[in-house]
């Protein structure tokens, strides 16, 4: 059994100590530990789940469920037994992506899902050990919504107690603007619009935004325009769109080598540009 915070002898942790915290969240959850769980993450940490919801902030709006991310816990997590089934990790820095499916059952109505996600995290050094600082869940929520009421009146008494765990955890106000993040977002037209990265010359340039600088592992980023004279071969997969992102996986040629790697690009309000696009490699 993992316990956190987990203890690393080096200055810089290993692959090993960051994807096993990563792999304790999802664990812990499963064996609803809110005490646990709760201490796998940092004072200042941050969770969005899904991108584009409303994110819960350790230490903010304390009550009787605790913190924000003690009311996510009661809200998400309390109600439902959950398992993770792993596709791909890649640990980058200190980032953590995994391609995942997540199997969930909610233990109030007995309705079974399988929602596919792309999970981030970021991790810091604390006490010696080690701690999420902010965890970024893309899957996504209109889809999933779709399957749920094509439940009939399961689907219904599903989402009738989800709603009501999340008005007692959160109140109507973080309620309602759940409810409108879930109909806004870049959907199939960002992924499609992602997908031209994969394209050569001008069109790959021209989706990136001018003067976006393109964040690669190790802390470096480069131009547009170098991003599309150095990436030589592309090919995207596993593409999900949640919120304002598209969040996928690559194998990508990159300087004349190839590497598995994943990403996330951030559009634009309108869904016509990225805005920020992050790269994750190993080595």
């Amino acid at each position: 059994m993992i316990e956190p915070p987990l203890q690393t002898p080096s200055a810089l942790p290993d692959r090993d100590a960051l994807l096993q915290i990563a792999k304790a969240s999802p664990e812990i959850a499963g064996e609803r530990d809110k005490e646990r769980w709760l201490a796998l993450y940092s004072d200042d940490a941050i969770v969005e789940d899904p991108v584009g919801t409303p994110a819960s902030h350790a230490g903010r709006r304390p009550g009787r469920l605790g913190d924000e991310l003690g009311r996510f816990y009661e809200a998400f997590i309390a109600s439902t037994a959950l398992e993770f089934v792993s596709h791909q990790d890649i640990v980058s820095d200190m980032h953590v992506f995994r391609a995942v499916d997540i199997h969930t059952t909610n233990l109030k109505t007995g309705l079974k899902m399988k929602v596919p996600a792309n999970l981030l995290y970021e991790i810091v050094t604390r006490d010696g050990g080690l701690a999420i600082r902010r965890m970024q869940a893309h899957w996504e929520l209109n889809r999933m919504s779709r399957v749920l009421m094509g439940e009939g009146l399961l689907g219904m008494r599903t989402i009738a107690a989800l709603n009501w765990r999340m008005l007692r955890a959160f109140g109507p106000k973080w309620l309602l603007s759940y409810f409108k993040s879930s109909q806004q977002g870049v959907g199939n037209a960002g992924k499609e619009l992602v997908e031209r990265l994969a394209h050569q010359g001008r069109e790959r340039t021209e989706i990136v935004a001018p003067g976006v600088r393109v964040e690669l592992p190790g802390g470096a980023s480069v131009s547009r325009t170098e991003f599309a004279d150095r990436c030589t071969a592309l090919e995207l997969r596993d593409l999900l769109a949640s919120g304002q992102t598209v969040s996928g996986f690559a194998s990508i040629e990159w300087d004349a080598r190839t590497r598995q790697a994943a990403f996330v690009a951030e559009l634009d309000a309108a869904g016509t540009q990225v805005q920020r696009l992050r790269w994750f490699w190993e080595g």
